[in-house]
């Protein structure tokens, strides 16, 4: 047990984590404080996953408020995705909210406000032009990068507001005219996410992960992620750039906007040149497996630094960023996007980077 993970446990404060999708949950057996709250454990059925839904209902708000009674510590609360309801929730019954303001991680998470953030703070971006959705704009981003298309809005989910296309045609339909759009060249490369925790005391980092994309028969999109590992299996020198970059972000961008703990980053790697693509403003799809991977390795998870930061624990944590760590998962998506089925070991499925090697045998696990 680390000391990090005693203070937790000593604290003042009972941790509940909002489970909505159970593919995102975690079991932290060595923190006594940390309870995982679903729609199931309190047999209520939501019309929608959404934590702020699961938080309202009575059921849990009795469960948290008599839990913590009987311990007598504080109630923080834990969203996967920050939500202004949340954020109204623990306001009104004075609980600690573990996460950052949910208007600031619609802003980080805007993928057309994230792009004019970077611009203008000299980040690598894959060179788009941002116009409303019409044909005559297509057409002129089809002349100028002289390749099939990626189009994307403000938000979405799972790759459900990323768009690749050929033609007009095949698109004309999937985006309300109108909409203020990304248009961007599709580059044949590879993806890499890099997980930090923006702390009191400086950015702690993880090293590189690969990201799995677009794999069939996992998805029929293109665009979507349907899993990831480490190590990543990258030169020396992408790697320091993503150091790099994931470091300037932080210091650019994320600090004099006040953010403090978990994030995610995600990159495309074309041909030894590093673009940022993608900025998750909380935790990620990768943060349970990652926090396994980080306790096999004896080392602190970001996400026990990430509770920390929110209930003013005072610590320091070394970079996790040269460590060798080992683990990878793969997910099934059905139409929508939506996780139907998931496969982790403490191995890597991939032997590179590029191109993605995938066992046919772990294929099957999800299939």
């Amino acid at each position: 047990m680390t000391p990090l993970t005693e203070q937790l446990n000593n604290s003042a404060f009972d941790f509940y984590f909002l489970v909505v999708d159970k593919f995102l949950d975690i079991k932290l057996p060595e923190l006594k404080n940390f309870y995982s709250l679903s729609a199931e454990k309190f047999d209520l059925i939501l019309d929608a996953k959404n934590s702020g839904k699961l938080l309202s209902q009575s059921k849990v708000i009795d469960f948290i408020t008599t839990n913590s009674a009987k311990t007598g510590h504080k109630p923080a609360i834990i969203p996967f995705k920050p939500s202004a309801k949340i954020d109204l929730i623990c306001q009104q019954h004075a609980w600690v909210l573990i996460s950052n303001p949910a208007s600031l991680n619609r802003l980080l998470e805007d993928k057309i406000k994230f792009y004019d953030l970077c611009d203008q703070n000299d980040l690598p971006l894959i060179p788009s032009l941002i116009l409303p959705f019409n044909q005559e704009n297509y057409q002129l981003a089809f002349d100028k990068f002289k390749t099939k298309l990626v189009l994307q809005t403000h938000f979405g989910w799972a790759g459900n507001s990323s768009h690749l296309s050929h033609k007009w045609d095949d698109i004309k339909n999937a985006i309300p005219l109108g909409s203020i759009v990304k248009f961007s060249p599709f580059l044949d490369g590879y993806s890499l996410i890099n997980n930090g925790c923006l702390t009191q005391n400086g950015l702690v980092q993880s090293p590189p992960g690969l990201q799995y994309t677009g794999l069939k028969p996992l998805t029929s999109n293109p665009l979507a992620t349907v899993g990831r590992q480490w190590p990543a299996f990258i030169s020396p020198e992408i790697s320091l750039e993503i150091k790099r970059i994931t470091q300037q972000f932080a210091t650019k961008i994320l600090t004099p906007l006040n953010y403090h703990g978990f994030f995610g980053l995600d990159f495309l790697v074309i041909q030894n040149q590093v673009y940022l693509i993608e900025c998750n403003a909380r935790l990620t799809a990768s943060f349970a497996l990652y926090t396994e991977i980080e306790k096999r390795a004896k080392l602190t998870p970001l996400f026990f630094l990430h509770l920390a930061e929110f209930i003013d624990l005072n610590f320091s944590e070394l970079d996790h960023f040269d460590n060798n760590l080992v683990g990878s998962e793969i997910t099934a998506k059905n139409q929508s996007g939506s996780t139907i089925k998931k496969y982790s070991d403490f191995i890597s499925f991939s032997p590179s980077s590029s191109p993605i090697q995938l066992d046919p045998k772990i294929i099957a696990q999800v299939l």
